[in-house]
């Protein structure tokens, strides 16, 4: 036999005939049905971009973005102008191709030289070959051949040609 209850409505204040009390206590009641006793927590994700926090965060980030872009491109703006400044200057600037022949024999790697009629690359033996006789001459001789290699193309191939026939004796 099954109990009866009575309960009075609350819109009508008459009287109601339920088999069983309604105390509903599932989702959304507020009331918890974990046997632990403990609430479900949400979990908080880190940032909502819909916050105004988030917003404020943002506008921050935007803002210091933009200070280091602005100072990256100032300092490339004054190292080009620098740059160019040495430009400039490099017309007075007198290369000695014996430097770079010593700088091919160092590296042991070949390098273009530049000449008064243009430029041409220089191998390690050649470079050797020079820079050995170069070393080994009086003042007199070492000052023509400096001449002859800061000179033009044809000069330095003739001196090489003069230098190698030198050593293969």
């Amino acid at each position: 036999m099954t109990a009866k209850w009575k309960e009075v409505s609350a819109y009508t204040g008459e009287e109601i005939e339920e088999d069983v009390p309604t105390n509903f206590a599932g989702q959304g009641s507020g009331v918890d049905m974990n046997p632990t006793g403990m609430k479900k927590k949400k979990k908080k994700s880190l940032l909502d971009a819909r916050t105004k926090s988030y917003k404020e965060h943002k506008s921050k980030l935007e803002a210091a973005r933009q200070k280091r872009l602005e100072s990256k491109k100032s300092k490339f703006v004054e190292k080009v102008k620098e740059s160019i400044d040495d430009f400039n200057r490099e017309i007075y600037l007198e290369e000695n191709n014996m430097n770079i022949l010593k700088d091919i024999v160092v590296k042991k790697q070949a390098k273009p030289v530049k000449f008064s009629d243009g430029t041409m690359k220089v191998d390690m033996f050649t470079a050797s070959a020079i820079t050995q006789v170069y070393n080994k001459v009086n003042i007199d001789n070492k000052k023509k051949l400096e001449k002859m290699v800061n000179g033009t193309k044809g000069q330095f191939g003739s001196m090489a040609n003069k230098i190698m026939k030198m050593i293969s004796k």
